[in-house]
């Protein structure tokens, strides 16, 4: 029956695998798409289908908390670069089958195996299913940081390609179009991201695509470039200067903080090194009165028997304490 439990068991935690896998499968479809949606016609031919087709959208509904998941989770589904109005019922219906197929297996697998094994069954289906529910926000979550991570090493560079067109005689908006092309492949999320500023400034003004991008990214850089903008197209400004500047800036920020992420290695690196050398050193202290301490047990060992414990001697110097004189 043992066995049986740790098939049952296998069969449900590839259960759970499938369905997380189905879940990088969503969040990893075609990136264009998903950055081109918010911006096309809301008919039913320009969207994409559901991952779940019409389930979707009664696992969402169906599961309590919809009003904290559109506070707290949308914001890192826009910052990972899900601008699909359906990614939050997506993310939501993906993460209810992954907490309730662990719990079904488990519950499937309780009703097969003896008694004994049934508490441990139960336990394997809450940890899968806390997995299941934590493990979708830890993927958008990281995602999102990279995401931001690569926007961070891409402005110097934009900045520059961007200051360069512009003292080549081109427009600030035909500048951004031609820069976007270039940064396409060194970075392919910032450049999703200028493609919905150009189309933006396209619809609306380029004040207005940049502060949008600065509230999708929620990065103070990307803020602090759209202000810089804003005023020299307010003040009459030279746009090439204030962009070089902006990159030198980014430059020194970002030279500070691999500095400090350089310091703080060092720093953390200090506790293995100590531990490691701890180790040995303690090995070489504690060995030798631990060896000492086993060759006197063992001749005690062999000096108890040949004692006659009725001789009025023997017992004086057990009363006193002094066996360790007899056994030299």
């Amino acid at each position: 029956m043992t066995i049986e439990w740790i098939w049952y068991l296998v069969v449900g935690g590839s259960v759970t695998l499938a369905f997380f896998l189905l879940f990088l499968l969503l969040f990893r479809r075609s990136t264009v798409t998903a950055v081109r949606m918010p911006l096309e016609t809301s008919s039913g031919d320009s969207q994409a289908e559901l991952i779940l087709g019409d389930m979707t959208e009664v696992l969402a509904s169906g599961v309590p908390g919809e009003a904290r998941d559109r506070e707290e989770i949308l914001p890192e589904l826009i910052r990972a670069g899900y601008y699909s109005p359906r990614a939050l019922a997506e993310y939501r219906a993906i993460r209810t089958v992954l907490v309730f197929a662990p719990l079904f297996a488990a519950v499937g697998a309780a009703l097969l195996v003896e008694p004994p094994y049934i508490p441990y069954v139960a336990l394997g289906g809450v940890v899968l299913a806390a997995l299941g529910f934590s493990l979708p926000r830890l993927y958008v979550f990281l995602k999102a940081r990279a995401r931001s991570r690569e926007i961070e090493r891409g402005l110097p560079v934009f900045a520059d390609m961007l200051s360069i067109a512009l003292l080549a005689g081109q427009g600030l908006l035909g500048a951004l179009r031609r820069v976007t092309d270039q940064l396409r492949l060194p970075f392919p999320n910032m450049a999703q991201e200028l493609d919905i500023v150009v189309r933006q400034a396209e619809l609306l003004n380029l004040n207005v695509a940049f502060e949008q991008w600065a509230n999708r990214s929620q990065m103070e850089e990307v803020r602090n470039l759209s202000l810089m903008l804003n005023q020299c197209q307010k003040l009459g400004n030279d746009v090439t200067d204030a962009l070089m500047e902006y990159a030198t800036h980014l430059r020194q920020t970002s030279r500070q903080r691999a500095d400090a992420r350089a310091q703080r290695a060092s720093f953390w690196m200090l506790f293995p090194t100590i531990l490691f050398l701890w180790i040995p050193a303690a090995i070489l202290i504690v060995a030798p009165i631990g060896f000492e301490f086993q060759a006197r047990r063992q001749k005690a060992r062999e000096v108890m028997p040949k004692l006659n414990t009725d001789d009025p001697n023997i017992q004086r110097h057990f009363q006193n304490g002094e066996l360790k004189n007899l056994v030299k």
